[in-house]
């Protein structure tokens, strides 16, 4: 019944966020065509939204080894133990998010220091307005980490998500006033998100103390330094700052360094790739983030053969979801982007097919980097982050001269391909399997519908548009959507295994409603 119960709390996670995820095509296809009227304009909005990415970060570690040790707490029923890690974690949040709120009021008042090419007056005044915006509404982030915490460790963060999906239709539907007719209001847009992205947050806080009738009181007793506390997740905290750290180097620097030393206009032709990156990287975020609190749950409880069945489960189960919909996207790119944004942006194509690509390992990195931080495998997690910055900065800095604006795509690309070869080895020693064995398992039922959806987007790429046009845009979709859900079938139809999951799911869901 345990099981069955964790099944539907996956399934309603994944209809609300399924829903969020239309929403942001509806974003990313509905807004970015406004933004990228103004290739400059966008570049500046490009590198200050680069830059709040920097708020994920700020918890240095802290805030993921809390969430560990939390879900922990929760699998044994021990509720003030929660609380008081998640109330010390979320004092340390706030103290570098109010850290961060200060650089970015800095840099409001200095534009210069962060973006090349600001050489007019109108320019400096969006790019200070943005900044001094983004560092007031910092704080309010502390919120919104608390409450993801507070749900996902219960598995229902779909709870949340409803809302998030209003707030989102919202900043959607606000597109027609800031952009609509000769409109190019992008300050004024990036405030209104800003304030409904807060009375999200704030919505949050009263849904978990009524939903769960969570201890506010105790936490925030709870809200301030704890040695005790800080011993045990000081070590996992630690490789978690120190991964962070890696990873923007890796993953975050690259818009900031583009836009420093080479313009915004740069940066607006990069951040088109890096934009169908991000998009990828949020489908996987949503697709794994269930599994990493049932990989800590196992763990809380000691049960290492049911994570290593799980680990196989989750797997099995994703690949497909993985591979299909990049292949297809990588493969109609061209078509994509030209009807999505036009003709100046065909520059973006390459950039953005290898960006798109490096993710088509997912399906082994995004749960063996989860399984690592559940096991606190901390040896592991610092080899891996120090591998992958070092190579990918190398390799740009190298190369830059040869290979251009490409070689950031590139070796983001050569970077995640040695993380998911290093991923696997450890994964194979942690089941206790072969290579062969592996890919037996996990690829074959994988390979008719791959040559299929190849064979089949390949022969109608010739014939889709290369014209900016919502109708174009959503033919091209259509026909990589297609390609896509025809390659499911095909698996089903022709995998054993899969019809088999498949029905079991189907099965289990129908017996518990």
């Amino acid at each position: 019944m345990r099981r069955q119960s964790y099944l539907l709390q996956y399934v309603k996670i994944y209809i609300w966020q399924g829903v969020s995820l239309i929403l942001n095509f509806l974003s990313m296809f509905v807004v970015v065509p406004y933004l990228t009227k103004d290739p400059s304009t966008y570049g500046i909005y490009s590198v200050c939204i680069s830059v709040s990415i920097f708020l994920a970060y700020s918890d240095l570690g802290f805030m993921a080894a809390g969430q560990k040790y939390a879900a922990e707490h929760y699998s044994r029923n021990e509720k003030e133990d929660e609380i008081k890690v998640i109330g010390f974690t979320s004092f340390i949040l706030l103290i570098f998010i109010l850290l961060c709120s200060a650089i970015f009021l800095y840099l409001g008042f200095n534009p210069q220091v962060l973006l090349k090419d600001l050489n007019t007056p109108a320019k400096v005044s969006i790019a200070s307005k943005l900044l001094i915006i983004l560092a007031c509404f910092a704080p309010l982030t502390v919120i919104q980490r608390i409450t993801q915490v507070i749900f996902s460790i219960r598995l229902e963060d779909y709870v949340i998500q409803r809302i998030f999906c209003v707030a989102s239709a919202l900043k959607i539907v606000s597109v027609l006033y800031f952009f609509g007719g000769s409109n190019y209001l992008i300050v004024e847009y990036f405030l209104f998100s800003q304030v409904i992205t807060a009375i999200a947050y704030l919505t949050f806080l009263a849904m978990a103390y009524y939903r769960y009738k969570y201890d506010f009181r105790l936490f925030v007793q709870c809200f301030r330094f704890d040695k005790g506390i800080y011993k045990k997740v000081n070590s996992l905290a630690l490789s978690s700052l120190y991964v962070t750290i890696a990873w923007i180097l890796y993953y975050e620097l690259d818009s900031v360094v583009i836009g420093k030393f080479l313009g915004v206009d740069k940066v607006a032709i990069y951040a088109i790739g890096l934009t169908m990156l991000s998009f990828f990287r949020s489908i996987f975020g949503i697709l794994f983030s269930p599994f990493s609190v049932r990989f800590n749950h196992f763990v809380g409880v000691k049960d290492t053969e049911g994570l290593k069945i799980f680990v196989r489960q989750v797997i099995q189960i994703t690949l497909p979801l993985v591979i299909f919909p990049i292949i297809a996207q990588v493969i109609t790119t061209r078509s994509f982007v030209l009807s999505w944004v036009g003709a100046s942006y065909e520059q973006s194509t390459i950039l953005a097919q290898i960006l798109i690509f490096c993710n088509i390992f997912a399906f082994i990195s995004y749960p063996t980097s989860m399984l690592l931080l559940a096991q606190e495998k901390i040896k592991q997690m610092y080899t891996i982050n120090t591998i992958i910055p070092a190579v990918y900065w190398i390799g740009i800095i190298g190369l830059y001269s040869i290979l251009g604006l490409k070689s950031f795509a590139v070796f983001t690309f050569i970077a995640f391909l040695l993380s998911a070869s290093y991923y696997t080895f450890y994964l194979l020693k942690f089941l206790d399997t072969s290579f062969i064995s592996f890919l037996k398992s996990v690829l074959e039922p994988v390979i008719i519908p791959v040559v299929f959806l190849v064979i089949v987007l390949l022969g109608a790429n010739g014939f889709l548009p290369h014209e900016k046009s919502k109708i174009n845009l959503i033919l091209v979709m259509g026909v990589t959507g297609i390609g896509v859900l025809l390659s499911f079938f095909i698996q089903y139809f022709f995998s054993a295994k899969t019809r088999k999951t498949v029905n079991e799911l189907l099965f289990t869901i129908k017996q518990n409603k």
